[in-house]
């Protein structure tokens, strides 16, 4: 008998046969999103997403926390050290 795999994006919303799926993989230097596949989708490192509507909480969430800088950045007068990487939330 053949295993089924079942997707689940992080809405909670469980893959049915919809195509309007998107993966998404966070790295150090952003997020990459990709059209739905199957065998990708099954890496550790992929993000599953239900669709646009996820991707684009996902980037928002993002591009929030990027605003914030890391720990150790340090402000003189009007002039900001961005010498520090800003630290990427991986949802």
């Amino acid at each position: 008998m053949a295993a089924i795999t079942l997707y689940t994006c992080l809405c909670g919303v469980q893959k049915k046969t919809s195509n309007h799926w998107v993966l998404a993989k966070v790295s150090d230097s952003g997020i990459t999103f990709m059209p739905w596949d199957a065998e990708l989708a099954r890496r550790g490192d992929i993000v599953v997403l239900c669709g646009e509507g996820c991707a684009a909480s996902m980037l928002s969430r993002s591009l929030g926390d990027w605003k914030k800088p890391a720990v150790g950045v340090t402000s003189v007068g009007s002039v900001t050290d961005i010498s520090a990487e800003y630290e990427l939330a991986v949802a």
